[in-house]
């Protein structure tokens, strides 16, 4: 996919790229096709250390595949067709990064892309989850419902009404914002030590965190973990099939989270609606002067716009990027036609 940004945009990357710091991240390339575990008890390391532990299941159900050829290789696990069986694949040293992390880079950082697979419906979820050394509190994740076709977000956080707390699942969002087979879609969330706050950026661009009726519940707490879940829940017949690729997990201060005139301009930029099926429309604070939509291959699509509205019906359906030209800034978001 390609990157579309203007000067300004450029600086605010290279800014926070040097005031990050990169605790564990992968793109699977460099391994083999196959299988990536050693064996499914996670006493021995298999491919780029990584440990699998898949009670009742296989080997075979953790693999390094070739999805398309846009994306390389990519993790495959393939879930467990039965009601039970949860299935979890790490690699030891993420809470010593952490713990080396520079003074000050107390906003944990997880990146990943997804591919929701060809299977759909059960009862199960694919997720990226990491959580802290003791307890197994949720810190931050995010992943894919394969029932509802939706994007889900899991963090520790408080129930207002029930004073309960525990790991809580939240839709990021609305249930019209449904995600179909073999679609790539990627996944971005914070989580701040010092508060607890948990932040997801959607596939579309939008920030969500959870409303007053959670409160978080882990401030002060440190990761330890990062794990590929694939889980499933009572009532399940179906294997799921998901792919994982370009994870990253990084140690970033506030300072890097988008304090820019820049950032501050995209918050003002909406697509909606979201998916949609004949037409998009562009809300901006400020006039878009030139766009531009591209597929997943990067390759820019023929449409046409009318000021602030573009005719998507001669699209296939799928996941687009569109880029915007606003006060000589550019911007993306996603789309999806249906």
């Amino acid at each position: 996919m390609k990157n579309f940004l203007s000067i300004n945009a450029f600086l605010w990357v290279l800014f926070q790229t040097l005031n990050a710091q990169t605790l564990e991240s992968d793109n699977f390339n460099s391994y083999t096709i196959g299988n990536i575990g050693t064996d499914i008890t996670a006493s021995t390391p298999g491919q780029g250390g990584f440990y699998t532990d898949f009670a009742g299941g296989s080997n075979s159900e953790a693999q390094i595949v070739n999805v398309d050829v846009s994306h390389g290789k990519s993790l495959q696990l393939t879930g467990s067709a039965g009601s039970t069986g949860t299935k979890y694949m790490w690699k030891n040293g993420l809470g010593t990064s952490w713990a080396a992390r520079t003074a000050g880079n107390d906003i944990l950082k997880l990146s990943f892309k997804l591919y929701t697979g060809s299977v759909i419906g059960g009862v199960g979820r694919a997720t990226v989850l990491i959580y802290d050394g003791t307890t197994h509190k949720t810190l931050l994740g995010a992943g894919y419902e394969y029932d509802t076709q939706r994007i889900v977000g899991i963090a520790y956080y408080t129930k207002v009404s029930t004073a309960v707390t525990g790991n809580y699942l939240f839709y990021l969002e609305p249930a019209t914002n449904t995600y179909p087979p073999n679609t790539w879609i990627t996944l971005n969330c914070t989580f701040n030590k010092t508060t607890g706050i948990v932040t997801w950026i959607t596939p579309g661009g939008t920030a969500y965190s959870p409303a007053s009726t959670h409160t978080p519940a882990a401030a002060g707490v440190d990761p330890f973990e990062l794990d590929f879940v694939s889980v499933v829940g009572a009532g399940n017949t179906v294997a799921h099939i998901t792919s994982f690729d370009d994870y990253m997990v990084t140690a970033v201060n506030s300072s890097t989270l988008g304090t820019k005139e820049t950032i501050e301009e995209e918050s003002n930029i909406s697509v909606y609606p979201n998916p949609a099926t004949d037409f998009i429309n562009i809300q901006s604070a400020s006039p878009v002067s030139k766009v531009e939509i591209f597929d997943n291959t990067g390759r820019s699509m023929n449409t046409q716009p009318d000021h602030n509205k573009i005719d998507i019906r001669n699209l296939t359906p799928g996941i687009y990027t569109i880029s915007m030209e606003i006060k000589g800034n550019k911007f993306s978001k996603k789309f999806i036609r249906k």
